[in-house]
């Protein structure tokens, strides 16, 4: 019954896994850009919303964004839909692949902004924690998170019927 269970699911676990480290190479490259250029502009950890904030915010999601579609493409054509047409043009899978992470991207860099903001307005004691010696903004790691789960699950979906297509 497990086994069975498994198999019935595999595509959906093998997507979870590989969309959780999608997540984290994404995070990781991030809460880099993001936090080293707050350093290095000297902004403070409460700051979400002035210009600076705004520019250094904006690189993170690219590169952030560049970083997490090109990890995702190779484990997802590779590992996760393993039923997709092999014959289907790689370039043209990419090209569809890329385009609906623009969409989800327009949808994490709202999300994550404006949550932020939200949440700085509502949990002001949450915009400047100390954690390990480091000032952290809680607020802008629970917006990102809410628009990581918006984002995989919209992924998987189009992913699912607009790029990796079964055979017929």
């Amino acid at each position: 019954m497990i086994k069975e269970k498994l198999q019935k699911y595999s595509m959906a676990i093998r997507y979870l896994f590989f969309g959780v480290l999608t997540t984290l190479v994404g995070w990781v490259t991030y809460f880099s850009i993001l936090l080293g250029g707050k350093m290095l502009l000297g902004l403070p950890s409460a700051d979400t919303s002035s210009a600076k904030y705004i520019a250094v915010y904006t690189a993170a999601q690219i590169i952030q964004w560049i970083a997490a579609v090109c990890f995702a493409f190779f484990t997802n054509k590779k590992w996760v839909f393993t039923d997709a047409d092999q014959d289907a043009s790689t370039l043209r899978q990419l090209g569809v692949f890329a385009g609906g992470r623009v969409i989800t991207f327009l949808v994490d860099y709202a999300v994550t902004l404006f949550g932020a903001i939200a949440l700085s307005s509502l949990l002001p004691a949450l915009n400047c924690v100390e954690i390990g010696g480091r000032e952290l903004n809680i607020n802008e790691i629970c917006a990102k998170l809410a628009a990581a789960v918006i984002v995989v699950i919209s992924n998987y979906f189009f992913s699912k019927i607009f790029v990796f297509k079964s055979k017929k």
